[in-house]
């Protein structure tokens, strides 16, 4: 898995983020860096393009280029928030590098500007996610649209799955996420954190109503014991290095130990290792 952060400064300042930010905070990543680790990607894995805000860095689209000159086939997946999306012109431009095989991944925090920009804490960023969103859709860019939960947005999350519903057509999925807990999120835990086993009735039944309107839908983050059986198929396997995530104890027991998406090590030492259950039937 090869994730990228091609420059640090970002235009939100979310209460949540996993890195310790303000906004406008920027640490100069070097070009050559960016190249050398595209150049050393294996045709088989992929390139997570992330930030801060990759689209405030001016090389943006050389980035892509270079790494879509260098490796052809590679799976390309950009990790964004969407704003700079809201400018046509910066659209066409994403779309005329004819990447072929990529995504472009934009993180909703609410349902209306009051939920999203208290946790993005950037006045105005809630119509340009949106209309940011409206715009790769137009052109047909292929978009995952995903929700970090946290203590601000969990019980507006079916919410949330309404509003994706009525605003934006065919998304390729939406994924809702367990967040880990470092950066702004651990500075800010008292504002931002949540149990899991809260968060899951919401989950639910914001996926149901996705579900309803066939649009693809996963849960990222959620042990497989704290959700019903029918959603198991949402959550199976692990999406991100295991150095970050690990089992409790009583994980031993369960039968669906190697199918379980694990759990963030920052949660569990917030949180405490009780609310998991093994599942054994």
């Amino acid at each position: 898995m090869t994730d990228w952060p091609i420059t640090f400064k970002c235009n939100n300042n979310c209460i949540s983020c996993i890195l310790t930010t303000t906004k406008n905070f920027d640490i100069p990543v070097p070009l050559d860096q960016i190249k050398n680790v595209i150049n050393n990607i294996d045709e088989d894995d992929y390139f997570g393009v992330s930030g801060g805000e990759p689209t405030l860095r001016k090389e943006f689209f050389d980035i892509l280029k270079y790494a879509r000159k260098k490796h052809p086939n590679l799976y390309i997946f950009i990790v964004s928030n969407g704003r700079m999306f809201s400018y046509k012109s910066f659209t066409k431009k994403l779309v005329n590098l004819n990447l072929g095989n990529f995504m472009v991944a934009i993180a909703l925090y609410g349902h209306n500007k009051q939920i999203h920009e208290k946790i993005t804490r950037a006045e105005n960023s809630f119509n340009q996610t949106v209309q940011g969103i409206k715009n790769l859709l137009l052109f047909n860019i292929p978009v995952e649209i995903r929700i970090v939960i946290n203590k601000i947005n969990y019980k507006f999350l079916p919410n949330i799955a309404e509003f994706i519903v009525n605003n934006f057509p065919n998304p390729q999925r939406v994924v809702f996420v367990n967040m880990k807990y470092t950066g702004n999120a651990l500075k800010n835990k008292d504002k931002v954190f949540v149990k899991e086993t809260d968060v899951v009735p919401f989950a639910e039944k914001a996926v149901d109503i996705l579900l309803e309107n066939n649009i693809n839908t996963k849960l990222y983050h959620f042990p497989l014991c704290i959700i019903k059986k029918k959603y198991w198929n949402l959550a199976k396997g692990v999406t991100k290095d295991k150095r970050e995530l690990c089992f409790v104890p009583q994980c031993k027991k369960c039968k669906l130990r190697d199918e379980c998406p694990m759990i963030w090590k920052t949660y569990v030492d917030i949180a405490g290792k009780d609310e998991f259950k093994p599942i054994r039937g």
